[in-house]
Parts: structure tokens; C-alpha cells; sequence
């Protein structure tokens, strides 16, 4: 009666929702969403404050911010915030910040 098709090997749940998110397209929506939360965690409260929207699309972060003062502030240092983005997520994802 025992049919080797019934027996099923237990597998550790990490191991079970890394295969679920390492599907190609659930897995570059939880990229696109690590990217965009990385910008809040990059460049902290202050600035998410006058942050609108964040999204990303085909290797460029888009930003929209509503303060002009802060949006030509962060313009002198979009290389270095494109660096440290890229650290915080562990790899070279971003290769422009378009801020809008």
C-alpha cells in the first residue's frame, strides 16, 4: 500500500518561500520594492518627508520630491546616493537617480 509518490521529504520553510520568491517575476518585484525602500532608509526621515514617489524602472530610480530647494541640493550628490543605494541592497542595481 505505501507508494513511494506519497512520501514527501519535510523542507525548512526558508527554504520553501526562497523557491516561491525566486520565481522571475515575483522575484523582480520584491527587487523593485527593496529599491525603493532603500532610498527611505538611505536617505533617512528628513528627506522622505518631502518625498512624493519612488519608483524604479530599467536600471534608473526615479524620485519625486516637492521641495525645488532640496531636489537641487540632492542633484550635486546623485553619484554618491547612487553608490550608497547600490551598498545598501548589496548590488549594482541603480545606475541613475532621475529626481522629478
Amino acid at each position: 500500500m505505501s507508494n513511494s509518490k506519497n512520501k514527501f521529504e519535510p523542507k525548512p520553510i526558508k527554504n520553501v518561500l526562497q523557491d516561491i520568491v525566486g520565481q522571475k517575476a515575483l522575484k523582480k518585484g520584491v527587487q523593485n520594492v527593496r529599491i525603493c525602500n532603500a532610498w527611505g532608509e538611505v536617505v533617512g526621515e528628513n528627506v522622505m518627508q518631502y518625498t512624493d514617489q519612488v519608483r524604479f524602472s530599467h536600471n534608473i530610480l526615479y524620485v519625486s520630491l516637492h521641495s525645488a530647494p532640496l531636489k537641487m541640493e540632492l542633484s550635486y550628490g546623485l553619484e554618491t546616493l547612487t553608490r550608497q543605494i547600490n551598498d545598501h541592497i548589496g548590488s549594482e542595481e541603480i545606475r541613475k537617480i532621475v529626481l522629478t
